[in-house]
């Protein structure tokens, strides 16, 4: 059987956010226990919680909402690439090194992953440089991956989502090796929204 690797961090009440937004709530409204035939519970949650996928219409104005993603940039062969030694940024140079030609997806593992295990939002993440953006628009990119909240500064989201290009953020990849893989993610068909939750998995090619 196919090994599957969840790269997705759950969703709780713990579950890290942006400073600015609040935590998830997951409220239990009917019970079992308290004597209702069935359990159903209430979710109350931003559209960037935990992994998700950013839309176009995240930074731009006139952008394509998340229902309007090509499921085919989400899925497929993609590249996870071992940034551990940047402290920073994921600049240009590492791209255009890492990167062979033709890939459509690529991941970016960094010291990020371990930012899952503090209580609170860091903001001292790793990220991608615009110029890094621009480098992986005129490659071919589709889709972005990184191992935090967000992929960088709002320069960075606009060259990429502008271009078309998929945003997979929020993902855990601890115990991940760099590599080839095939990945599958599927955010909530939410419709006209500027993101929305997803699981993220990879498997071996």
């Amino acid at each position: 059987m196919t090994e599957i690797v969840d790269i997705s961090v759950q969703v709780s009440p713990s579950t890290v956010s942006w400073e600015n937004e609040s935590i998830p709530v997951i409220e239990r409204v009917s019970s079992i226990d308290a004597g209702d035939g069935y359990n159903l519970s209430r979710l109350v949650f931003g559209s960037h919680t935990g992994t998700h996928v950013d839309a176009p219409l995240h930074f731009l104005g006139e952008g394509g909402a998340v229902d309007q993603l090509p499921l085919d940039a989400l899925i497929g062969p993609a590249l996870v690439v071992d940034a551990h030694a940047v402290a920073e940024e994921i600049d240009a140079e590492l791209v255009e090194r890492a990167l062979p030609a033709g890939c459509e997806r690529v991941v970016f593992s960094t010291r990020n992953s371990e930012l899952w295990d503090e209580s609170g939002f860091r903001s001292d993440f790793v990220c991608i440089s615009p110029e890094a953006a621009s480098l992986l628009v005129e490659l071919g990119v589709r889709l972005v991956g990184i191992d935090y909240l967000s992929v960088g500064a709002p320069e960075t989201h606009r060259e990429l989502l502008s271009h078309g290009v998929v945003l997979l953020e929020g993902l855990d990849l601890r115990g991940v090796a760099a590599g080839h893989y095939r990945l599958v993610c599927l955010p909530l068909r939410i419709v006209g929204a500027d993101g929305a939750p997803a699981r993220a998995v990879l498997t071996a090619l």
